[in-house]
């Protein structure tokens, strides 16, 4: 069933991409506006209002959950966001086919999945191969932000970016922000911050040195 209403989506809705090569992106804004990605949107409120907020700018949002991506192609197109394009799919196969190395201004990784019992560790999404090849598709001086409510994970992530020589991290003292008021908040993140729940913020700065693709 998934699989037709898809089909129907991508027939109908140019704004839905579901590839496995580089779109020319300028092609498909008809711009030559910044790209900036958010790697799983979840129900898309984060996207929704980024696009609002910075019509000049292009934003593409991953994920392969079905009802979310549904949910926001609706939204998208109701409330007539011309910068924005949907593509579906898993970001670790998807990102190395779909961006050239340098294309992308800003990533964005809100609450992935913890994956929190031991045996699972394994399929959490921040990963070393994963944070160079971010690297490698962000332009020199391009940004990174993440934010988790799982302390394990966060100090993964700190320490994945921290060993990686094309990122720079943004807070001199732990690692983490306390907080980031120029960003929307997702669903997820709303709902954490009123359980009392604390929320690890980082923020990275791509450093203008070459890397090769692997």
């Amino acid at each position: 069933m998934a699989l037709i209403s898809f089909a129907k989506i991508e027939e109908e809705d140019s704004y839905f991409l579901d590839i496995d090569e580089w779109p020319d992106w300028q092609a498909q804004f008809g711009n030559r506006q910044p790209l900036k990605l958010e790697i799983g949107f979840g129900m898309g409120n984060f996207l929704i209002e980024m696009a609002a907020q910075e019509p000049r700018t292009n934003f593409i949002g991953m994920d392969f959950y079905h009802k979310g991506i549904r949910k926001l192609m609706t939204r998208i197109k109701k409330l007539q966001l011309e910068n924005i394009r949907v593509a579906y799919g898993d970001v670790r196969f998807k990102i190395p086919h779909l961006f050239k190395d340098g294309e992308l201004e800003t990533a964005y990784i809100n609450f992935p999945d913890p994956w929190p019992k031991k045996r699972h560790i394994k399929r959490r999404l921040i990963k070393p191969d994963f944070v160079k090849l971010i690297g490698q598709k962000l332009a020199p001086e391009g940004q990174v932000y993440l934010a988790t409510d799982s302390e394990p994970y966060a100090i993964e992530m700190l320490e994945y970016f921290n060993s990686e020589p094309q990122f720079q991290n943004q807070d001199h003292g732990s690692g983490f922000l306390e907080s980031r008021t120029d960003l929307p908040k997702t669903k997820y993140e709303k709902n954490f911050i009123n359980a009392g729940h604390k929320i690890y913020y980082l923020e990275y700065s791509r450093l203008g040195i070459a890397t090769p693709a692997t």
